[in-house]
C-alpha cells in the first residue's frame, strides 16, 4: 500500500492579533439582567479602558467623554439587560469612531477568531474555488484567512494548483479577514525572499511590530516516488491580480496592501472595507468584554494605513465585474508575448461581449 505524506514547514514571524468582520452577536440562551448602578460601573470602566487602549490618541478621550455624557444625561438608564446594552454600546462606538472593529460582548462570547476552527472543516475552511481559466490563468477564491494549523495545507494546495499558470487571480471579494499568520504564508509564495509587508504600532505601549512574508518548505514523500514541488518558484514571477469589494476586510486588506505596496499585485474592483486596526479583548466590569482596536497597521513602503479609507484598487470597477476585468487585463498582457496562445483573441471577444459597468 502506497503512503504519501505532505510535510509543510512553516516559519512564522507574526504574533499579533487581527480581527475580522463580526459575524453577528452570539445571543445568550437566557436574558441577563443588569441594575442601573451596574450599568454605570460598567460604562465608566469601559470609558477608561478605551481612553488608555484605543489606538487613535485623538479620538480616545473624545469617546470616553461621550460615554460619560451618555450616563450623565440618563441615555443608558433604560437598559436593564446585558445583551441589549452590549449591542447598543457596540453600535454607538462604531458610529462615533467610524471604526468597524469596535465590539462589546458578554464574557465568553467570541467576536474575534475562535479558539478552534475544527467546526469549519465541513466548509473546507472557506476555500471555495480553484479553477483553471482560459489563457492558463489560475483562479483562487477563499473567504476567510483561517490560521495555518487548519488551512495551511489548503494554502499550499492552492499554490501547487496555480504554480504552472501564466497569471494568478486571488478573489477576496467575500473575504472578511482572519489570521495574519496565513497572510504571511500566502504572501511568501509570491515574494522572492522574506519581505517586510506590514508594520503595526500600539499607542498604549509605544511598541511596534513587524509582519514578514514567510518561507514555506513543501516536501512530498512517497514510498515509491519523489514528487517535486520546484514549480512553486514560478509563482515568485507570476503576475498576481487581487479582486476586492467593499466587503473585503481586515486581514484580507493586509494581504492586498502587502502585495500592492510592493508592486507584486494589481488590485481590481472596489475600495475595501477599511479595517486597518488590530483588536484584542479587554475585560470590563459586570462580566463584559470590550474588543478594542489597539494597534494600527500600515505598509512599510507606502506608510499608508487602510483604516476607514480601504485599499484603493489599481483598476476600479464594480465588484461584479472584477473577475472579467482582471481576465481581460491579463489576457491583453499575455497577448504581447511572443508565441502566445492564438486563442486569446477569441477569449477576449467573449469576455468583452458584455459591457463593463463603470464606477460612479
Amino acid at each position: 500500500m502506497k503512503n504519501t505524506f505532505l510535510v509543510i514547514g512553516l516559519i512564522l514571524s507574526i504574533s499579533q492579533v487581527f480581527g475580522q468582520r463580526t459575524m453577528g452577536q452570539n445571543e445568550s440562551a437566557e436574558s441577563q439582567p443588569i441594575e442601573l448602578n451596574e450599568v454605570h460601573e460598567m460604562v465608566k470602566n469601559l470609558a477608561n479602558s478605551i481612553a488608555v487602549n484605543y489606538i487613535d490618541g485623538k479620538k480616545a478621550p473624545i469617546l470616553k467623554e461621550k460615554l460619560l455624557t451618555e450616563l450623565k444625561e440618563g441615555k443608558l438608564d433604560s437598559f436593564n439587560e446585558k445583551q441589549a446594552l452590549a449591542k447598543h454600546l457596540s453600535e454607538i462606538l462604531k458610529t462615533w469612531s467610524n471604526d468597524k472593529h469596535f465590539s462589546i460582548a458578554l464574557a465568553g462570547q467570541r467576536q474575534m477568531m475562535p479558539r478552534s476552527y475544527d467546526h469549519f472543516a465541513n466548509q473546507n475552511y472557506f476555500f471555495e474555488k480553484l479553477e483553471h481559466l482560459n489563457g492558463n490563468i489560475a483562479y483562487i477564491k477563499f473567504n476567510r484567512f483561517i490560521p495555518p494549523g487548519n488551512a495551511g495545507s489548503l494554502v499550499v494546495s492552492a499554490m501547487l494548483f496555480a504554480a504552472n499558470s501564466d497569471a494568478v487571480i486571488i478573489d477576496l471579494r467575500d473575504n472578511m479577514g482572519g489570521a495574519p499568520q496565513t497572510v504571511g504564508i500566502l504572501a511568501g509564495f509570491f515574494m522572492k525572499e522574506p519581505t517586510l509587508i506590514n508594520i503595526n504600532d500600539t499607542r498604549a505601549t509605544g511598541v511596534k511590530q513587524e509582519t514578514w512574508s514567510v518561507e514555506t518548505d513543501v516536501i512530498i514523500n512517497s514510498t515509491n516516488q519523489e514528487i517535486l514541488t520546484t514549480d512553486l518558484e514560478k509563482l515568485k514571477n507570476s503576475p498576481v491580480y487581487i479582486l476586492t469589494s467593499d466587503y473585503t476586510f481586515s486581514a484580507a486588506e493586509l494581504f492586498s496592501s502587502a502585495l500592492q505596496g510592493h508592486k507584486r499585485a494589481t488590485v481590481v474592483g472596489e475600495a475595501t472595507g477599511g479595517g486597518g486596526h488590530g483588536i484584542r479583548p479587554f475585560k470590563i466590569a459586570q462580566g463584559f468584554t470590550a474588543f478594542i482596536p489597539f494597534n494600527r497597521h500600515y505598509h512599510p513602503v507606502t506608510k499608508k494605513s487602510w483604516e476607514v479609507v480601504g485599499i484603493q484598487p489599481d483598476i476600479p470597477c464594480t465588484a461584479a465585474d472584477a473577475l472579467r476585468v482582471a481576465q481581460i487585463s491579463i489576457l491583453k498582457e499575455l497577448q504581447k508575448k511572443p508565441n502566445h496562445d492564438t486563442k486569446i483573441i477569441d477569449y477576449l471577444k467573449e469576455l468583452e461581449a458584455q459591457p463593463i459597468n463603470k464606477m460612479d
